[in-house]
């Protein structure tokens, strides 16, 4: 298992897809840059290989490079969507706060597994107690929605734009 997942990340890093990817147990993570909201977010390639041992990493690199370079007009379909599930959930229940969900969703985390890939959004005035869960197929076609309640275990959440802020951040 080790060495599919280093190879998994080797192959990430040469693509200049994590620039500094880490193994954990069962998956690799690091700072990748989504194109689509020009931002640079935590990215976990899960290849469950307990459930697909003799999948070959490789394969899941380019899953992953079409998630990072999801075109704008397909995130902004795909914002929509969220927008659009959530306001159906709330009808006509009355709401304290008037910002669009669309202007408020901020994208934290992208999971990619073999078939499906799983995003992780903030809404600090919508749903300030709350993370929106959003899963894709793997044709990258929106597939469920949740929101699940914040394990708020009093960790302070820090976002940087780029790699660079966080570099800068940690050095000072």
């Amino acid at each position: 298992m080790t060495t599919s997942l280093s190879t998994l990340a080797d192959e990430l890093a040469t693509r200049r897809l994590i620039a500094s990817p880490e193994v954990e147990d069962t998956f690799v993570y690091g700072l990748a840059r989504f194109a689509a909201v020009d931002a640079d977010v935590m990215l976990n390639v899960d290849p469950e290989v307990e459930e697909n041992p003799d999948l070959d990493p490789v394969e899941l690199v380019g899953a992953v490079e079409r998630v990072l370079a999801l075109p704008p007009t397909d995130w902004s379909a795909l914002i929509e969507r969220i927008a659009t599930e959530v306001e159906g959930a709330v009808g006509s229940e009355p709401v304290d706060e008037t910002t669009d969900l669309r202007e408020d969703l901020t994208l934290m985390s992208v999971v990619v597994f073999v078939d499906a890939v799983l995003l992780s959004f903030d809404a600090p005035k919508q749903f300030p107690d709350s993370v929106i869960r959003v899963q894709l197929d793997d044709d990258l076609a929106f597939d469920d929605l949740e929101i699940d309640e914040r394990d708020d275990d009093g960790t302070e959440t820090i976002t940087f734009e780029s790699v660079e802020e966080l570099m800068k951040h940690l050095s000072s």
